[in-house]
């Protein structure tokens, strides 16, 4: 399920460019004000892909930035408004969309930083019709990452869209959340990820994002999944590729 977080900005407000982790901190704020044991739980522990000691754990969730209509950058701060403005969070579980609903209405406000933007409505959005191939934008950077190391240096090498094992970064991915949420593998685990050439003949295709002093580096490109439907869907609720709850692989279907 997605909520749309409707925002009324009476005059231009001045928030981080990078502003991902401001958004992190509000989304749990919102759940420990509903539900502190659920939102102690989601942040240090997370969903578990069934049967998998030490597999990396997932939070389910993903959102986008805040976005509107005015917005204006200049060097490190992003102007938005006057006027409307949104947010859009998702997630799979329906608990965290009670609590976290919950906790946004009891508040009536974001939070960002020392910024806060004025609740005027929060609303659920219809759903888009999944079938084996849609077509998809970008709402924040997707990111695949391997580990490197030469002798006793160890780094992230992030992954660009022409990387061929981009598509099966995020395969295996949708894979362990799908184990996480349901606790069995998907009944097809097909899925094929396909950027489109015509824009990346154009633009570089990427995005970089710094989330708490770390540079993160991730697809920005319109593309093509196809395959298994209910990985798609998944993908659309818990967001695609890595870095989920820190604001990344929030996606829109293009009609």
């Amino acid at each position: 399920m997605r909520l749309r977080v409707n925002l009324h900005l009476e005059r231009a407000m001045a928030i981080p460019i990078n502003h991902q982790h401001l958004l992190t901190g509000v989304v749990y704020r919102f759940l420990e004000s509903a539900d502190a044991d659920y939102a102690r739980f989601l942040h240090s522990t997370g969903y578990a892909p069934e049967g998998e000691t030490g597999a990396r754990r997932f939070k389910l969730f993903c959102f986008s930035p805040l976005r509107s209509r005015r917005r204006d950058i200049q060097g490190e701060t992003l102007w938005l408004g006057p006027g409307e403005a949104e947010w859009m969070v998702a997630s799979p579980v329906e608990k965290f969309l009670r609590e976290f609903a919950t906790g946004l209405l009891s508040e009536g406000a974001l939070r960002v930083g020392a910024t806060h933007l004025p609740i005027t409505g929060v609303e659920t959005l219809p759903l888009p019709r999944f079938c084996e191939t849609m077509r998809f934008k970008c709402l924040s950077p997707i990111v695949a990452a391997v580990a490197e190391q030469e002798g006793d240096k160890r780094w992230t090498r992030y992954l660009r869209p022409k990387d061929p094992a981009f598509g099966e970064r995020v395969r295996q991915n949708l894979l362990g959340k799908h184990s996480a949420l349901h606790g069995t593998p998907p009944q097809d685990d097909r899925l094929t990820l396909a950027f489109d050439a015509d824009y990346l003949a154009e633009h570089r295709g990427t995005k970089k994002i710094t989330f708490k002093d770390i540079e993160i580096v991730g697809a920005f490109c319109p593309f093509t999944l196809s395959g298994s439907r209910e990985l798609i869907e998944l993908g659309y609720h818990a967001g695609i590729g890595e870095k989920n709850a820190g604001g990344f692989g929030m996606i829109e279907a293009v009609k």
